[in-house]
């Protein structure tokens, strides 16, 4: 079967190279819509912007988001969070098969991409051929994939076993077009299938490859497309065309994503030249955004920001000192200097959002978290049985008079990242401790958090997914060695250790905590993890976010109803905004 495989992506890349004769293929519509979508994204620009799907760095990730990205890059589905079914986009069916071995998904008959090719089975095998040299999470639960036929693809399980997280996963992915990335596709299942691991000098090899890959153009399977051309200082511009399933749907010609994050955006958001932006504002620009007439919409954001501890670095690699940190946090006064009332105390610091506990965990696991309510003098305790005590400056230091001392790298841009790391920063040295904060652009946090250049970050914890091993993923995989590329060690707080005198593989926990379709036994395996990260402390998490968001009616129509269903869902690749302006939902004003 490998070797079958291994051949359909080769035949892939042979047929990619002959692709520009569908170039000539009628278009599924013919003149493009006149109005224009406002948004905002804080994109790089060229050179450091590329149309590589799989970097996180200068890539589409970086430079799109989950929600842009989306109109360039179709998933195969859409998830309601309020009935829990998904609705179709790429694919037109998908389901498990009859013993739960496999998952199928079945590509749109007159899906294409904006060259005019169709979209196949070959673009699937490619996407997921690359992924898992990406390190993509997918491939804790799925060992292989099988064409059925050009528009049908097979994932097989490991152990036969299937779970709705690998549902998610499968109907959620981004699907890459095998023209641009057939070659490398084809090396990297070449290259799996010879026995080759991510031990192996040839794999890093073919990653470091597949990292510095920048392709000349974009190729969309959404109704948008643009090119480097269409990236400037204050703006870049996504065109529409023809050949997209979406493209006789949508009621825009171009979106246009204004350059920035909250400081820039807020002026554009109060002069109206922003339709609908995703940014962190403070209360009193939502107050001003209401003084001017623009509505805000509240969503759930379904994660928050985390203190970070690079748990190479002294002393953060002691559990006591972890612990004493998120004592002498208050977190109601951080919650409300992160995001005012959007944001609320984390009340559980269990690695999972405060609404996940009471449907994950059981009752008696619940009972025995330790919620870390502000308490400096229990605090103070943690630290003195591990041999520190306070200086004569009142700073608290080992036995040999070293200083509890760090640099705090945040995101400049992130307001509320900023707001988290600054009050954090300021009540940690309030108890005792040398903290320094440091504001740096947002991308380079981001890297230097991979490549765990760093002593204390902040980054968001839990995710937006209504599965446990997701909600763990952020940053105690995201964010550590465990979930990033070679060379990268993140957190490198270690995963495999001895716990309750056996020795366990924490982040093997997490992926079968969502494994298989036995919910009573993924409650038993969350609330023994959500005991662990509770007990370890490996990142504080601080807080949880509500997005308010403002949306502009003067410039759009279709603002959904406050009582809409589809506004359960939270700003993530679910975020209401994509699947509303894919089908139409939203026209100018």
């Amino acid at each position: 079967m490998k070797r079958y495989l291994q051949c359909l992506l080769i035949a892939a890349l042979v047929l990619s190279l002959v692709g520009a004769a569908g170039l000539n293929k009628p278009a599924q519509a013919q003149e493009a819509p006149s109005g224009v979508w406002f948004g905002t994204w804080p994109y790089v620009l060229p050179p450091e912007h590329s149309f590589n799907a799989y970097v996180t760095n200068g890539g589409l990730e970086t430079n799109l988001g989950v929600g842009f990205r989306s109109y360039v890059e179709l998933p195969m589905a859409f998830y309601m969070w309020s009935t829990g079914e998904y609705l179709p986009l790429l694919a037109e069916s998908w389901g498990f098969s009859d013993d739960n071995s496999y998952y199928w998904t079945k590509i749109r008959e007159d899906a294409t991409w904006s060259n005019g090719d169709p979209v196949t089975a070959d673009d699937v095998l490619a996407t997921y051929a690359i992924g898992r040299l990406m390190n993509w999470s997918d491939f804790a639960y799925i060992d292989r994939l099988e064409k059925v036929d050009e528009k049908t693809v097979n994932y097989i399980f490991l152990e036969g076993q299937g779970s709705l997280l690998a549902e998610r996963f499968i109907l959620k992915n981004y699907i890459r077009d095998a023209y641009t990335y057939g070659e490398l596709a084809a090396k990297a299942q070449e290259l799996y299938d010879s026995g080759k691991t991510s031990e192996d000098p040839e794999w890093t090899e073919l990653v470091d490859e597949i990292n510095a890959f920048r392709p000349d153009e974009l190729l969309a399977s959404g109704p948008y497309t643009y090119t480097l051309d269409d990236v400037g200082d204050t703006y870049m511009t996504l065109h529409w065309h023809p050949n997209s399933i979406f493209s006789d749907s949508v009621n825009f010609g171009e979106i246009r994503i204004w350059a920035g994050e909250t400081e820039a955006t807020t002026p554009l958001v109060l002069s109206g030249e922003i339709a609908h932006a995703t940014n962190v504002y403070p209360p009193s620009t939502l107050e001003a955004f209401a003084a001017a007439g623009i509505n805000t919409v509240a969503i759930p954001r379904g994660y928050g920001p985390a203190l970070l501890f690079q748990h190479d670095t002294w002393p953060w690699n002691i559990t006591e000192v972890r612990q004493a940190s998120a004592l002498v946090i208050d977190r109601e006064e951080n919650a409300f200097l992160t995001n005012g009332l959007g944001a609320t105390a984390t009340q559980y610091m269990a690695g999972l959002a405060d609404s996940m506990v009471p449907l994950w965990m059981t009752q008696e696991a619940i009972d025995q978290l330790d919620r870390y309510e502000f308490d400096p003098d229990r605090a103070a305790e943690l630290l003195q049985s591990a041999g520190f005590e306070r200086n004569a400056d009142g700073k608290w230091a080992d036995a040999d008079g070293n200083v509890i001392t760090a640099e705090f790298k945040f995101p400049a841009e992130f307001t509320d990242f900023s707001g988290m790391a600054l009050n954090a920063t300021e009540q940690l040295n309030e108890f005792g401790f040398d903290i320094t904060a440091r504001a740096i652009p947002w991308q380079q946090c981001a890297d230097d958090i991979r490549n765990g250049d760093f002593e204390l970050s902040v980054w968001s914890w839990s995710s937006q997914s209504p599965f446990p091993a997701r909600q763990f993923y952020g940053p105690i995989q995201r964010f550590n060695y465990v979930g990033l590329t070679q060379g990268q060690k993140g957190m490198n707080f270690p995963m495999e250790f001895e716990w309750n005198g056996e020795m366990i593989d924490l982040d093997q926990m997490i992926n079968d905590s969502s494994a298989g379709l036995d919910i009573e036994k993924q409650v038993e395996i969350t609330s023994e993890v959500a005991l662990i990260i509770n007990q370890l402390m490996p990142f504080v998490p601080v807080n949880e976010l509500i997005s308010v968001e403002p949306f502009n009616t003067d410039l759009i129509d279709g603002l959904p109803d406050p009582d809409d269903p589809i506004l359960q869902n939270p700003s993530s690749t679910d975020h209401f905004v994509i699947y509303s302006l894919l089908t139409g939902v939203f026209s100018p004003k």
